[in-house]
């Protein structure tokens, strides 16, 4: 952070560090580490505007998801995607975005491409920056961005065409916080019960590691005490 600035303003003269990078990883492993990190996904009434959409009880995605975008590193932000790629199981599955901080658009944020989802399922192209992927994108459709102020979430569905819009700013990081809700009779991949960035070395992203500070609280594992989680092993993306 920059010095002698208020830590809520978000302002920092550090050089970019890319997601996933060495000086990355202990930072986020302490982000992960925290109660309050994923304790969000479980308030009520977040939980009850879920419940209203699915008309049902919903379950919680374990998986929850922070990005730290620095300025001055549009070239590595997130492009243009469907998270069903990402997420698999139900296409019903919802993803819920939200700023932890102020975020004028000037700042970035999420941008969400109306209408995208009606053209079902694209295929994505390797591509640099949070998530590897992007698809093409309709130049005929509009892409919608907007201010945030923190506590915001923005909802969508998983078919969705969405990206980080750029900071335009020279000194202002922006974090954010996503997760994902399904319907209790829809099904969850296996992947998602686990901790984001569960697959790096040494364990250090999984629950064992990352709740051991907080293991008897209610947070800890909730999943385990649902009484209908429908999970499947990861499924193959259609025509790959």
């Amino acid at each position: 952070m920059l010095e002698g600035a208020d830590l809520m303003d978000g302002l920092t003269d550090h050089e970019p560090i890319q997601e996933g990078a060495d000086a990355w990883k202990p930072m986020y492993q302490r982000l992960q580490s925290l109660e309050n990190f994923h304790k969000l996904k479980l308030h009520k009434n977040v939980r009850g505007v879920m419940e209203n959409l699915f008309e049902e009880p919903v379950v919680p995605l374990p998986m929850t998801i922070s990005r730290v975008a620095f300025p001055r590193d549009n070239e590595n932000g997130t492009q243009p995607h469907q998270d069903w790629v990402y997420v698999r199981g139900s296409m019903a599955i919802l993803s819920c975005w939200g700023a932890l901080g102020d975020v004028p658009i000037d700042v970035g944020g999420l941008k969400l491409l109306a209408e995208s989802h009606k053209a079902g399922l694209l295929t994505p192209i390797p591509a640099p920056g949070p998530g590897g992927n992007i698809v093409e994108v309709d130049p005929d459709l509009e892409w919608h961005q907007s201010d945030f102020r923190a506590g915001d979430l923005l909802i969508f569905t998983p078919l969705t065409v969405h990206a980080a819009a750029e900071n335009q700013t020279p000194d202002r990081l922006r974090i954010s916080i996503d997760f994902r809700y399904a319907g209790e009779s829809h099904t969850i991949s296996q992947t998602w019960m686990q901790p984001h960035y569960h697959w790096l070395e040494n364990h250090k992203f999984s629950w064992d590691a990352l709740d051991k500070e907080w293991r008897d609280s209610p947070t800890a594992r909730y999943w385990e005490r649902l009484p209908n989680v429908k999970v499947r092993p990861p499924q193959k993306m259609p025509g790959w």
